[in-house]
């Protein structure tokens, strides 16, 4: 349960922009406010009382990487379909952007879990 409340924290802060090296000190501040406040704790309210940061985090970076990807391998097929008329035909059509499909979900997966990770101190 706490990994849980922790792992919201820090998803929060680092969606809000916050850099790296200050989610620690927050994540014990917040820590802090959850033993005085008891279940009148709500991350919410802790996350849109600190200051928004300019930083983006390595899951925002992932899920770009993951644009990109998407974008080439649909740019790929138009390519090789349209300027050098070669066709994959249906069952290598589904199978292209399956595996595209594939690829993106694995890359958007993977951003979410580098964001919810807790920072070691």
């Amino acid at each position: 349960m706490e990994s849980n409340l922790k792992q919201d924290i820090v998803y929060a802060l680092r969606k809000k922009g916050v850099a790296e090296t200050e989610i620690p000190c927050l994540l014990d501040e917040a820590m802090e406010q959850r033993r005085t406040a008891g279940d009148r704790f709500s991350v919410a309210d802790f996350v849109a009382s600190t200051p928004r940061g300019t930083s983006i985090s390595r899951g925002t970076r992932i899920g770009y990487v993951a644009a990109v990807f998407l974008v080439l391998c649909i740019g790929v097929q138009l390519l090789l379909s349209g300027m050098f008329s070669v066709h994959l035909g249906i069952p290598g059509l589904l199978f292209y952007y399956g595996a595209a499909l594939l690829g993106l979900v694995a890359l958007v997966f993977s951003a979410y879990y580098v964001d919810r990770r807790i920072p070691v101190k």
